[in-house]
């Protein structure tokens, strides 16, 4: 049960940085710096909590994403 929390967890992070990734890019060609900027800092929040995630919970024998 423990293992399909986790996947499921992964998969809203990895939707979340993708959309992430997709608000830069459009901020990035419309010239919007503060929106960029923003963006950017939700892209290294959702990476860091990815990070921890690997490091302190997901199984060892798994790779989610």
């Amino acid at each position: 049960m423990a293992n399909e929390y986790l996947v499921e967890i992964h998969k809203y992070i990895s939707a979340e940085i993708a959309s992430a990734e997709n608000k830069k890019k459009t901020a990035d060609a419309n010239n919007d710096l503060e929106s960029k900027r923003f963006c950017e800092g939700q892209l290294q929040e959702w990476l860091k909590m990815r990070e921890y995630l690997t490091k302190k919970i997901d199984l060892k024998t798994q790779k989610y994403f």
